[in-house]
């Protein structure tokens, strides 16, 4: 093991972390708010808009293994992973404000043109960053308290973009996301620094590049099936929950923004909590216990009506289990890593977290495309009984058939603590 990994201090793993605080900041704005202030304030329409954001998304998630297969290829000498995220900040910075601070005259081809910036910026920098916590930890239980340091940074940027709405709530929305923007940009310099420059490099790269797809590692299908099915489980409540309050709780803006708030906070608590079960337990049955808990909490939700009061427990509860979430899978995905490094001679690291990150996408795309036809088959905005009942279902009765069929896939993980350390053992013999 390199002596920088037996030395690795909580001071790197902060530093390292930074990045993911500012990367969070644009990113409820970007896909929540973006698509409304183009199609009505800036007047592009929304069908238009919709339009231009599903053709990016199109190019966002072809251009993730082919960014990740470049990531592995630049020589170590060059910075593997620190250049990409190098040139991803320097184009996403001033496509960030391009997008949020438009001309008078911006028009269709000027939101694909800097939404194609920031979408490619953002693969750039998101998929050499995970990449890098894999090779900054290659053991088991710092690795995923790694991935928790950085998991925790981005939700305390949430927290922080939305603190900031509130701050700027007497403003226009066109200043707000300028503001919003500019902050980032400033912020993000600043953290984007201190990680590339104070933060090691990491496992240097002797084993040979590949961009084939591993058909082969089981394991790796295996993880990442089951964290296909998860994201599904967790996009469709995400998803349906603005209507959830609206329809079900009739809430207003300020109650669904504190129980928004109330669910993110518990999010960041949640993570030192499953963290420090994982040092007891395999992180696999750790992520699997915070799914059969979330499925727990899905279950009461028929049965409390209007209640907001219960309502915020549920967001709490689920807040609490998706700080497992956020954690502990990526530390497992840089486990198959290893593993595929190990069984095959390939270098892939990058390529297999770029199709992670295709599952995340493809994950979130589905539970869009299926819950809001569904809902609309049913005509939600009736307020009929039987919409109120599919819509609970999306949002409650789903998520916990997926997770279920999650855990059957992670519960006999063949992939141990036990196992992992000697995966490292062996590799480090190797080199």
């Amino acid at each position: 093991m390199s002596a920088y990994l037996k030395s690795s201090t909580t001071t790197h793993k902060a530093l390292y972390a930074l990045p993911a605080f500012v990367l969070a900041f644009p990113t409820i704005p970007v896909f929540v708010l973006l698509p409304s202030f183009y199609g009505e304030t800036v007047g592009l329409g929304l069908a238009t808009v919709g339009s231009v954001l599903l053709i990016l998304r199109i190019f966002d998630v072809i251009s993730d293994p082919l960014l990740g297969w470049a990531s592995d290829r630049i020589p170590s000498s060059w910075g593997k992973r620190k250049l990409p995220m190098a040139l991803g900040g320097l184009l996403g910075g001033p496509a960030l404000i391009a997008l949020f601070t438009p001309p008078d005259a911006a028009g269709v081809f000027y939101l694909f043109g800097w939404g194609f910036a920031l979408y490619l910026a953002w693969t750039a920098i998101q998929i050499p960053y995970q990449s890098w916590a894999a090779e900054l930890e290659p053991d088991y239980h710092q690795r995923t308290r790694l991935n928790g340091f950085r998991e925790g940074a981005g939700l305390l940027g949430i927290l922080a973009v939305g603190g900031l709405g509130v701050l700027m709530s007497h403003y226009s929305e066109t200043v707000r996301l300028s503001y919003i923007s500019w902050i980032t940009v400033i912020i993000g310099v600043f953290t984007f620094v201190l990680a590339l420059w104070f933060v090691p490099q990491g496992r240097r790269s002797f084993k040979q590049e590949s961009f084939s797809f591993p058909w082969r590692n089981k394991i790796f299908l295996r993880v990442i099936s089951a964290w296909f099915l998860n994201g599904l489980a967790n996009g469709l409540p995400a998803v349906c929950l603005p209507l959830y309050l609206t329809y079900i709780l009739d809430a207003n803006d300020e109650v669904k923004a504190g129980l928004l708030f109330f669910y993110f906070l518990f999010a960041v608590f949640g993570i030192p909590f499953w963290l420090i079960l994982a040092k007891t337990y395999s992180k696999h049955l750790v992520w699997c216990f915070s799914m059969l808990f979330a499925c727990a909490v899905f279950c009461v939700v028929p049965f409390i009506g209007t209640d907001i009061y219960a309502f915020g427990v549920v967001c709490a509860l689920t807040g609490l289990a998706l700080g497992s979430d956020l954690a502990l899978p990526p530390a497992i995905q840089a486990d198959c890593a290893d593993w595929d490094r190990y069984r095959f001679g390939k270098e892939r690291l990058a390529t297999l977290f770029s199709y992670w990150s295709m599952a995340t996408k493809l994950a979130l795309g589905l539970a869009v495309g299926f819950a809001f036809p569904v809902l609309d088959f049913f005509d939600l905005s009736s307020g009929a009984p039987t919409s109120k009942t599919a819509l609970i279902v999306i949002y409650a009765g789903l998520p916990i058939v997926l997770k279920i069929s999650a855990v059957a896939l992670m519960w006999h993980f063949p992939l141990t603590r036990e196992k992992h350390h000697a995966v490292q053992y062996a590799l480090e013999k190797k080199r």
